[in-house]
């Protein structure tokens, strides 16, 4: 950009602000945000650099506005990948609970313990326990590599998360499928 041009751009930015601000207002909903566009507008005139002759530029204010709009554009873009403040709490309080040294240490613990459980189930128990979860098979797959049905798998991952669950003094056991239907029995 020659600098007579960016002269008489400022020139204009500077005599045509309030009506700028007021389109740009009208625009956006906003007089804030109308006045922060034109001043990184006119911040972005030193950026411009050599990328814009003097002829390329027929009306200055026109020319003004359309940099404003993009800038506005950047601005809603980079509102939109912003995070909420109770987002930006979540992530640090997760990432505090992560680096907690005791809850590292009750982790390994757990996973040493597990790691021991797994060890202890049956062996056709352990094999389908790891091709169902570790390795992520459908039941199906599963079922037709041991020569079982897909009962006998559910039946068999649901023994190992028992055993696991005793294990770890856990008293849920992850389930899959629907929950069986209640029993009335005893009830009059």
């Amino acid at each position: 950009m020659t600098e007579s041009l960016l002269i008489l751009l400022r020139r204009v930015l500077t005599s045509e602000y309030g009506g700028l601000r007021r389109r740009l207002a009208r625009r956006f909903g906003s007089v804030e945000f109308a006045s922060e566009v034109l001043h990184d507008a006119w911040i972005h005139l030193d950026r411009l650099g050599e990328g814009v002759s003097g002829a390329g530029v027929r009306n200055p204010t026109a020319y003004l506005y359309r940099i404003a709009l993009n800038i506005a554009a950047d601005h809603k873009r980079g509102d939109q990948r912003r995070l909420l403040r109770s987002e930006v709490d979540l992530l640090c309080w997760q990432v505090q609970q992560e680096l907690d040294p005791a809850h590292i240490a009750e982790a390994r613990s757990e996973l040493k313990a597990l790691v021991l459980a797994l060890d202890e189930l049956p062996e056709r128990r352990r094999a389908i326990f790891i091709a169902a979860r570790l390795e992520e098979l459908p039941y199906q797959a599963v079922a037709e590599r041991h020569g079982v049905t897909v009962r006998i798998v559910d039946r068999e991952v649901r023994a190992a998360f028992a055993h696991f669950s005793k294990v770890i003094d856990k008293t849920q056991v992850p389930r899959r499928g629907p929950r069986p239907a209640k029993s009335w029995e005893g009830s009059d």
